[in-house]
């Protein structure tokens, strides 16, 4: 049995064609991963600010608020950022001006990328219970001991902590850093008790 089939009859597609719908699907999925990689970037990029802007946010409203109710700064401050031979420190020191009963301390500092916040107290060992002021001498001229209340971490990604001024006002720098991304937010405060 011999059948005629006609060239019209038979359907289906060359192999141009499918060349060209294979390299127009291939196309548009580079375009399309290409795209979810921007996207993506762009999404880290702004949740990497958005953390640091948060972590500075956070961190300089409690020191500003501590600074603020603070009895005496005992850090030495220089009166500009660019003093020279007088750099800033990245460390500050004052009387805690929120409880009166008890004389204790705050310090702020970086431990490598934290922001540390220490709460400390000094004391004699004649009465472990009363504390006193940080250059305090005991009969015999000794100084007193040192007791850590609390020590953690309030912020984190922070690469810079300034602190300068006088009169009273004190300014400070804080420099964060997540993934390549650079964050830097300074403000200035009044010591109330100045």
């Amino acid at each position: 049995m011999v059948t005629n089939f006609s060239r019209k009859t038979l359907t289906g597609f060359t192999l141009l064609e499918i060349i060209v719908s294979i390299s127009l699907f291939v196309i548009i999925i580079l375009l399309m991963s290409d795209l979810y990689l921007v996207t993506q970037r762009a999404y880290n990029k702004n949740s990497a600010i958005a953390e640091l802007t948060q972590n500075a946010r956070v961190s300089l409203d409690r020191i500003s608020r501590e600074l603020r109710q603070a009895s005496s700064i005992i850090t030495t401050l220089p009166a500009t950022d660019t003093e020279e031979g007088n750099p800033p420190p990245s460390q500050i020191f004052f009387q805690d001006g929120h409880n009166n009963s008890q004389t204790t301390y705050l310090r702020y500092y970086l431990n490598g990328a934290d922001l540390m916040r220490e709460h400390k107290a000094y004391y004699f060992d004649q009465e472990p219970l009363i504390y006193v002021t940080y250059n305090s001498v005991d009969q015999g001229g000794s100084p007193p001991r040192e007791a850590i209340l609390e020590n953690y971490v309030v912020g984190e990604y922070f690469t810079d902590l300034k602190f300068w001024g006088t009169g009273g006002l004190i300014n400070i720098l804080l420099s964060l850093e997540k993934n390549q991304n650079n964050f830097s937010i300074n403000t200035s405060i009044y010591s109330r008790n100045h």
